[in-house]
């Protein structure tokens, strides 16, 4: 993909949700830059606890049974955006960390939820209730209307896709941690939000497509808690030439985007040379060119035609660990946290000070896949790259294991050694590639127990106590590059009745997936 870089970003995190943050809006964009290329804040603007008066919803901040949402009052509306739209402003840098303002509408409810995003600061909070009213009060401005969780039921958070402007809305979003949107099979369904009912057909993205709509597809977290584009729950890749709002602008409006539930997955996808989100002409023969460079080792990419899956490419199987002497590029995933729950145990957050070594290689990138903030950007010297982590019990869902995903150049000769916390694990290239490891914080454990409830050692009832509530971190299976890397030819030569759309889908080994933005054919 010479021509275009791929930039990730988080194009869906509410600000502002509720009535108190808890941080700054200031560190909540400081953390979006400590790991993303570009963020667009969606400035919540609704208020999420409300009680019925009169038939009508009035805005509290107490907790009440019926959790209900309507638009937040006007002076607060006018103060809260202006915050958002000052700090975008100030933390706009173009080619290190580009922002865009916005901010999430809802209306009535009826037309499906978007985030409204703007080239510039100073586009206002239009509060209208459908989205053919907000399409008209955006026109004249360079703003779009992004619609997400769109397979809800239509007119109730779902999207109505009766109504639909391309310029205004060249993307949607199909996953989230609400689950995913794509179609109402419910491979991954839409089942986070009890409130908003399960996923189901007419507001579907194969639903917009299937109307020929020339809609892209990216991801987004939709993120509720502490750090913006939190990994495992959506994000978006740009196809851009640079990294500056004007550049990334003009992708937007091209469809040139995609999304990922977590993993950087990177797809360089083309019909006859033309990229994803292109509408062209082909008079005879149409030649799918795909190539992917996963995070992990490759499951499967699949060529969707109008929705139907026309080929199926499985990789595993299909590789082998380079022979000694071959020298290779592989990845390696440091995974670490779990612990004691914070219902069980009051726990400062844990930190991490890792080396990351591989005697006679060189490791070259890194990928960073974290739910939380606090850490630092590791150091690559060499064979050799440091690096510090934080986890904690207290994370957004639940989760409390963040990662780096490391790639190096080696020989499976060579012996890949971590050294985290006081713990040691080493063997050849060759033997980490064969299964996973685990570091057992076993002792600190047994420690921490008898400090914190008493409980001394040798006295447990069950000796898996001191492994369910200790620190473990994990050593993911190394993956040699033809285990997370192909590339895949494919030719249609059936007549085209009228136009047409591909796309692709990847999903790894690990479940991480991967969704294309269609390419349009007209014959």
């Amino acid at each position: 993909m010479s021509e275009y870089k791929i930039f990730w970003g988080e194009a869906h995190d509410n600000t502002y949700q509720f009535a108190t943050m808890p941080v700054s809006i200031e560190e909540v964009y400081r953390r979006a830059a400590s790991h993303l290329d570009f963020y667009a804040a969606a400035y919540y603007t609704a208020f999420a606890g409300a009680f019925i008066e009169g038939g009508h919803l009035s805005e509290t901040d107490r907790p009440y049974e019926l959790i209900l949402e309507g638009w937040k009052d006007q002076k607060r509306l006018d103060k809260e955006w202006a915050e958002v739209q000052e700090v975008s402003r100030a933390m706009n840098c173009p080619g290190d960390f580009v922002t865009f303002p916005g901010y999430e509408w809802q209306g009535d409810g009826s037309s499906g939820d978007h985030n409204v995003y703007s080239l510039h600061e100073g586009l206002p909070i239009f509060r209208v209730n459908t989205i053919a009213e907000l399409y008209e009060c955006l026109k004249g401005y360079e703003a779009l209307a992004i619609p997400h969780h769109t397979a809800y039921r239509p007119g109730r958070r779902g999207r109505d896709w009766s109504v639909y402007n391309e310029e205004l809305s060249p993307f949607a979003e199909l996953y989230s941690i609400h689950g995913c949107s794509e179609t109402d099979e419910e491979l991954i369904g839409l089942r986070q939000n009890s409130h908003m009912g399960p996923g189901q057909g007419g507001g579907t993205y194969q639903d917009a497509l299937d109307r020929g709509y020339h809609l892209g597809a990216v991801c987004s977290t939709d993120n509720w808690g502490d750090m913006p584009g939190h990994y495992g729950n959506g994000r978006m890749a740009c196809l851009s030439e640079k990294l500056t709002r004007q550049d990334l602008w003009k992708a937007f409006k091209a469809r040139r985007v995609y999304g990922v539930t977590g993993d950087r997955i990177l797809i360089d996808f083309r019909i006859n040379d033309s990229v994803m989100g292109s509408i062209i002409r082909v008079r005879d023969k149409r030649v799918i060119r795909v190539r992917v460079t996963g995070s992990d080792a490759l499951d499967r990419i699949e060529i969707l035609k109008n929705g139907r899956v026309i080929e199926t490419y499985c990789h595993q199987g299909r590789w082998e660990l380079p022979k000694p002497g071959q020298r290779s590029r592989f990845k390696v995933r440091i995974e670490m946290g779990w612990g004691p729950r914070s219902n069980e145990l009051e726990v400062p957050d844990r930190r991490w000070h890792g080396e990351l070594t591989v005697a006679g290689g060189r490791i070259i990138g890194f990928e960073p896949c974290w739910v939380s903030p606090g850490h630092g950007q590791p150091q690559l010297q060499g064979s050799r790259a440091t690096f510090d982590m934080v986890s904690s019990s207290r994370n957004v869902k639940g989760r409390s294991q963040n990662a780096n995903v490391f790639e190096f150049e080696s020989d499976i000769s060579d012996t890949l050694r971590l050294r985290l916390n006081g713990l040691e694990d080493s063997a050849r290239v060759a033997d980490m590639a064969s299964s996973s490891r685990i570091l057992w914080y076993k002792d600190e454990c047994v420690k921490m127990l008898e400090e914190r409830t008493g409980l001394k050692p040798g006295s447990a009832e069950r000796e898996d106590i001191y492994y369910i509530m200790a620190y473990l971190a994990k050593i993911h299976r190394v993956i040699p590059e033809a285990g997370y890397s192909t590339e895949l030819m494919y030719e249609d030569d059936e007549p085209l009745n009228g136009e047409t759309n591909y796309r692709i889908r990847v999903e790894q080994r690990n479940a991480q997936r991967a969704w294309s933005s269609p390419i349009w054919v007209h014959p």
